[in-house]
């Protein structure tokens, strides 16, 4: 199954892929999940859901992100993976990290590239791509790395590079190399995290420093603040782009992922509009979309069953680039549905929900 997933990932975001078609391979996944991933096949088994009794995708049971700390939560015998993401740890600590492992990379660069082409490069091959952000070489255990490198390789023009060492940013770098695109009228796209983009603004700003990109330049950026810079909101954030690099809303584009997925969602702005999806081009307000190979919903925090679009809930996805893991994921992020998108709308707080606090520990046992 796994060649033809790559081979429908690689048809692109506008491959047609119906209710009933994705319904077919999302049960096909969860029955070899349930088979091999023993955590994940006692979990299934301790909620009464078997693969002759589920019958729609709705129904695949949900693997709540904080189980990844607690158990291995591969399909794959341990002596074929080759591939260990590992969460930040910042929330409970670097010893509690999550671990998602995987026998290669394949599924999750073939979902990478045309979901990333269509929603921040829909309008040329290649860009000058500038990276405030982990990569591969400094952080192997990081999926933002592989990304972040997946996307230099396959689409950085000449001019492209990396300013994230493993000892962190480096912010004077990164603005020589902006001001060069500036000399050059080369538009650039900066792959960031968010609090990668308030130092590069803090420097920008201490020093009296402001620049008009070129036309064309555009911005991904990626995560939360955890703690480690000062939080900006993201009004703000987007009219600092505006008024220090000359990047307006249309050409600001977050992307929503987690090590525990292996496709992106991203905002959709006028730069990545396609027919039937209204742009949002203001930071509040914005809808995540992913490919089609994707499915997200909205569910009750108490009861884990999907709410009416518009509600506030627990963002879940169903993601069949996880086939060798999880493909149905529970996350604790807040939103609600807008049509065919999401809008994320921050972080459940800490009390003990109940789809986020079944830990793999308490499902070994049962």
């Amino acid at each position: 199954m796994v060649e033809e997933l790559i081979a429908l990932f690689l048809q692109g975001v506008e491959v047609s892929l119906d209710d009933r078609e994705f319904n077919r391979l999302a049960l096909a996944a969860f029955a070899h999940q349930f088979r091999h991933n023993l955590p994940y096949g006692a979990f299934c088994r301790a909620m009464g859901a078997l693969p002759d009794s589920v019958t729609w995708w709705t129904d695949i049971p949900a693997i709540p992100t904080s189980a990844f700390k607690e158990a291995d939560l591969t399909a794959c015998h341990r002596d074929a993976i080759t591939v260990e993401y590992r969460t930040s740890g910042t929330t409970r600590g670097a010893e509690t990290r999550g671990r998602h492992l995987l026998p290669d990379a394949r599924l999750y660069e073939a979902s990478l590239e045309p979901n990333f082409q269509a929603h921040l490069l829909p309008d040329r091959d290649s860009i000058r791509v500038l990276v405030n952000g982990p990569t591969a070489r400094f952080f192997p255990h990081s999926s933002l790395g592989h990304m972040h490198s997946s996307v230099l390789e396959r689409f950085g023009a000449s001019g492209s590079g990396v300013f994230w060492r493993e000892e962190g940013p480096r912010i004077p770098c990164l603005l020589a190399a902006l001001r060069k695109a500036v000399t050059d009228d080369e538009p650039v796209c900066l792959l960031s995290t968010a609090f990668g983009m308030v130092l590069l603004l803090d420097m920008m700003e201490a020093e009296g420093i402001a620049l008009e990109l070129p036309t064309g330049s555009r911005v991904m950026d990626t995560g939360g603040f955890k703690g480690r810079t000062r939080e900006v909101p993201r009004a703000e954030l987007y009219r600092l782009y505006g008024e220090r690099l000359g990047i307006p809303p249309t050409h600001v584009v977050n992307e929503y992922g987690m090590t525990e997925l292996g496709s992106q969602f991203y905002d959709c702005t006028s730069l990545n509009a396609r027919p039937g999806r209204a742009a949002h081009d203001e930071p509040t307000g914005r809808v995540k979309f992913g490919p089609p190979w994707t499915r997200a919903s909205v569910v009750d925090p108490t009861t884990l069953r999907r709410m009416e679009p518009g509600l506030l809930g627990l963002i879940r996805v169903v993601d069949l680039a996880n086939y060798h893991s999880v493909c149905a994921i529970q996350t604790e992020d807040l939103g609600v549905e807008r049509g065919e998108g999401f809008e994320v709308l921050g972080r459940a707080a800490g009390a003990e929900l109940r789809g986020c606090s079944l830990s793999a520990e308490e499902f070994l046992t049962r």
